[in-house]
């Protein structure tokens, strides 16, 4: 009886997660977009971040490529920053993105990787 029950859960639970991940959209890359992505990339990132090489964190390009095949686990991790590599890199000392901000962000930067002569990407 219990494992019937827990195979239901594990359906429904599956149907939700499916329902909430159709809903899960990126904005389209606009100048617009990419203007304010670069602003907050600018304001909030580049203390610690370069695009290809090591700073005080690892290159922007290396974690980006790392969720190109899952955008939305970038935005979850934009909303809620854990250490990925503590033995190696500090924390990140940033405030949680909110969902569009980290969206937007994600566009941007996922858009660069397929784009890297764009004029806005970070040196």
């Amino acid at each position: 009886m219990m494992g019937v029950r827990f195979k239901f859960l594990v359906g429904v639970f599956v149907l939700v997660s499916g329902l909430f991940a159709l809903d899960f959209a990126l904005p389209e890359v606009t100048p617009e977009l990419k203007t304010n992505a670069r602003e907050f990339f600018d304001d909030e990132c580049k203390g610690c971040h370069r695009w290809a090489r090591k700073f005080a964190a690892p290159p922007m390009h290396d974690n980006a490529a790392q969720y190109e095949s899952n955008p939305q686990e970038l935005v979850q991790y934009l909303m809620h920053p854990t250490p990925k590599h503590p033995e190696e890199w500090p924390a990140m000392d940033i405030t949680p993105l909110t969902e569009p901000q980290a969206k937007m962000m994600t566009a941007w930067l996922l858009y660069l990787l397929k784009n890297p002569d764009d004029q806005t990407r970070p040196k």
